[in-house]
């Protein structure tokens, strides 16, 4: 992934210059009337989640769901995710984004001024029912309703059966604690020619911070604290960072690499025992012929509480000179069937719905990987273990630069662990002040 940081200091000079002080006040009205309304669309899905998303899109401009006296049609525009957000801010900066545009919950605290609050435009207290709590607060930032909340894709562990089997496993018996998950390693690095785990699949920084994290605050670590400073190099973060260093050097369950994919080439061709990645796997895996299995990722040693990492989708409304409130109400309308009418973002992308009745539907429940997956990520959510990638005040935090360090801990490209784990607090630190 490309580094697509953009600072606030930038956004908030845009915003002065384009002079957009409110909401859409400015804003002019496009579409409407006997000519009906087009409601511009960007999202950055791909893989198995794109043509789910496009299949949603076609389903409202043919059945025109909404209730009210204008036909609608959604202009879809998918753009990949490491062109995404670069994208969308420079479109932002001409004064003309989209009418919606998927977001990331991570980015609607940074991103509060080129965005504009729900509230505005829908009647969020009657519809915050129709969806779950830990999805609402996701979306609520500051005493604004800042999205409306798709779904949450958080990680767990995906294991290869033949290779569990290969290696003296129980292949219908995944581990469930540290030192089951150690035993599973070590067989595999030693009885068989494949290799036992990989961080993330795409061997990348930012997937294995979602890793990392984890393991760090299963151990009672902190990443920030009040003031947004880094706290992740503490014991549970120096613990951790021994532990990847290990993993690619004594205990020989990875190479030392930093190439990318690495470990979605090695999984995906079986030559690999397990790794660690979101919801969205499971698309990709469906259409292999891997005999793949799935267990919660609460692994960590030395564990003193259940945390898994997660992130999740959610439908904005951009500021834009050219959409009038008729419009703004319409695009209103619209992210809200698009995030409480349709369960194949969970059957056939993986994710967990936001809304509540999606969760409780056939479609969701008879899902082909659901008794696999989805209701093992089902029963974290009710279990409250999951926290949220932190919505920070300043920079990308999906962004490679961020967690390079991670990256080169991994394949050894640094002297210790603790170099390494220095130069992230560093390397983050530095983010935060774009």
């Amino acid at each position: 992934m490309t580094n697509n940081r953009i600072s606030s200091k930038s956004r908030r000079r845009f915003i002065k210059t384009a002079g957009v002080a409110g909401t859409a006040s400015l804003a002019g009205c496009i579409g409407g009337g006997s000519s009906g309304y087009t409601i511009a669309f960007w999202e950055l899905f791909s893989g198995g989640e794109g043509p789910v998303m496009e299949d949603i899109v076609q389903k409202f401009n043919e059945e025109q769901p909404l209730d009210v006296d204008e036909e609608v049609t959604i202009d879809r525009q998918r753009t990949p995710w490491d062109q995404y957000y670069n994208n969308l801010y420079t479109t932002l900066a001409g004064g003309s984004g989209p009418d919606l545009a998927v977001m990331h919950a991570a980015y609607l605290r940074a991103w509060d001024d080129t965005i504009v609050p729900m509230d505005n435009y829908i009647d969020t207290g009657e519809i915050e029912g129709d969806y779950l709590d830990n999805h609402w607060d996701l979306v609520s930032v500051e005493g604004e309703t800042r999205a409306l909340p798709m779904d949450l894709h958080p990680v767990g562990m995906y294991y290869n059966k033949a290779i569990f089997e290969e290696a003296g496993l129980d292949p219908e018996s995944p581990p469930t604690n540290w030192e089951e998950f150690q035993a599973a390693g070590n067989a595999i690095a030693e009885e068989t020619d494949k290799w036992a785990f990989s961080q993330t699949p795409y061997n990348d920084g930012f997937g294995s911070w979602r890793t990392w994290s984890t393991l760090v605050k299963q151990q009672g670590g902190e990443l920030f604290d009040d003031d947004w400073n880094p706290t992740f190099d503490g014991q549970a973060g120096q613990d951790t960072s021994e532990l990847f260093w290990n993993m690619t050097g004594d205990m020989e369950w990875s190479p030392q690499t930093t190439e990318a994919d690495w470990g979605a080439n090695a999984f995906e061709n079986g030559n690999l025992g397990m790794t660690m990645n979101g919801t969205w796997y499971v698309a990709t895996l469906e259409e292999s012929d891997i005999d793949w299995g799935f267990f919660k990722p609460t692994i960590a040693p030395n564990r003193t509480q259940d945390r898994v990492w997660t992130d999740g989708h959610t439908i904005v409304l951009p500021r834009s000179q050219d959409r009038g409130d008729d419009k703004s109400e319409i695009a209103a309308k619209v992210a809200h069937w698009l995030t409480t009418e349709n369960p194949e973002w969970g059957a056939r992308a993986g994710h967990l719905p936001a809304a509540a009745d999606i969760r409780e539907s056939d479609v969701f429940q008879n899902a082909s990987f659901y008794d696999k997956t989805l209701s093992k990520y089902l029963e974290m959510a009710e279990e409250d273990m999951y926290f949220y990638h932190p919505k920070v005040p300043n920079g990308d935090p999906n962004s490679e630069s961020w967690y390079q360090w991670l990256l080169d801990m991994w394949g050894h490209n640094y002297e210790s662990p603790q170099e390494a784990l220095n130069d992230g607090v560093s390397m983050i630190s530095n983010g935060l002040e774009e």
